[in-house]
């Protein structure tokens, strides 16, 4: 009991600190700085700032880890803080896929402090558990952030989105559609597969040599591991996948590169009217929960008075308030989320302006890369082909970052 106490008394301290955004543990990480009027405080560090900043464009272009090591290395980016008069041999620009992982997965960068990665296991033990990275308490607004939080949660989000590596591929045709590709029925991502070693590198209509591109197809990820039962296939062809979307991007931009303000002005009242239905069917429901939370208060004055007058048992008070505390608790965390969206949709106009300021850059786009695709859409959802009229159709919906479906 008395090494439990202190080690609560040890921890709290922590995470008072911690809440006060101070920093007491071991060197600040690139591209920060000890504040010389607060040994405690965070401020950027000038000099290797321009790095960190640099890391994360690489990775909003969707680059991985050791892309971006190549990109770092050839532009001989040091992999510590800058030394004047010192000359550098190769290793000081070495980096490493594990360190840019770090780097990129660190929430310090957009201004938080992470709470207790470690936990000891005795007073007097010298052994530490790793804390799961999703049950780390991040405290937000510690310091100035390096990276905007919007762009540090987009690049996680391409992080976890990112494929594992797939080993025994003979196939040259690099996945640039990796992680975006998903069915509209079941919602999995889209499974990239390669025609049969022993098919004809010759195409049989043309006769000319197919290119990688034409030997890969997508299929939906249920349907391959559960079969039909489960999902049907949504198979599409790579090379159809990528015309499409290329002319889908090409049209995009030369709207708005023709006629500025009128595709502006659309595409702002359609956010307008996809906001203001959102927003309705968000405050309907914040509205009912918080209905719902007043009646359980109501419900607890009830129960009290029923207990005070002997109608009911102390375990069974119990037993309902229990379960009402548990619902009510539900209830405010849902509360807290339908807030914090009804928050973000009030953005949209700055969505519409961003938006328009990257389609623009793709104006004259001949090619897809991941650079492309990764700045643009947000996801590709690929429908159940259909025959109608004896006519094979699908339908493909792009939904693109910042406005949604076009």
């Amino acid at each position: 009991m008395y090494s439990r106490d202190i080690s609560k008394k040890v921890l709290a301290g922590r995470m008072t600190r911690s809440r006060q955004g101070k920093f007491y543990g071991g060197q600040p990480p690139l591209g920060l700085m000890r504040d010389p009027d607060d040994n405690g405080h965070l401020i950027i560090d000038p000099e290797t700032a321009p790095i960190i900043r640099r890391i994360f464009d690489l990775a909003l272009d969707g680059f991985g880890n050791m892309k971006i090591c190549k990109v770092l290395m050839e532009e001989r980016i040091p992999i510590t803080r800058m030394q004047t008069g010192t000359d550098c041999d190769v290793n000081y620009y070495a980096w490493s896929g594990s360190r840019i992982s770090t780097i990129l997965r660190n929430p310090f960068y957009k201004g938080a402090h992470v709470v207790c990665k470690t936990h000891q296991k005795g007073i007097r033990s010298n052994t530490y558990n790793i804390i799961p990275r999703e049950q780390r308490e991040v405290i937000e607004d510690c310091h100035e952030a390096i990276i905007p939080k919007a762009e540090w949660d987009k690049v996680q989000l391409l992080i976890n989105r990112r494929p594992p590596i797939m080993k025994g591929n003979n196939c040259p045709y690099y996945n640039i559609f990796h992680g975006i590709v998903y069915c509209a029925t079941c919602g999995k991502s889209m499974q990239v597969r390669y025609e049969k070693i022993g098919r004809t590198n010759k195409d049989r209509r043309t006769g000319k040599e197919r290119e990688p591109i034409d030997k890969v197809y997508y299929i939906c990820q249920t349907y391959n591991r559960l079969g039909k039962n489960a999902c049907t296939s949504h198979k599409i062809e790579a090379r159809d996948l990528y015309n499409l979307v290329l002319a889908d991007i090409q049209e995009v931009a030369a709207m708005a590169l023709k006629d500025k303000e009128a595709f502006y002005g659309r595409l702002s009242r359609r956010m307008e009217k996809q906001y203001l239905a959102d927003t309705d069917s968000l405050k309907k429901e914040y509205e009912n929960l918080a209905q719902r939370n007043q009646e359980i208060d109501d419900t607890f004055i009830s129960l009290y008075a029923d207990k005070a007058k002997g109608i009911l048992t102390e375990k069974r008070f119990l037993k309902l308030t229990d379960a009402m505390e548990k619902e009510q608790e539900n209830n405010q965390s849902c509360m807290q989320e339908i807030a914090a969206l009804i928050s973000e949709e009030e953005h949209s106009e700055g969505d519409v302006q961003m938006f328009m300021g990257e389609i623009r850059r793709y104006a004259a786009i001949t090619e897809l890369d991941e650079t492309v695709l990764n700045r643009l859409i947000n996801c590709i959802l690929i429908g159940e082909p259909k025959k109608v009229d004896r006519v094979k159709t699908q339908e493909v919906r792009i939904v693109y970052n910042f406005v949604g479906e076009l």
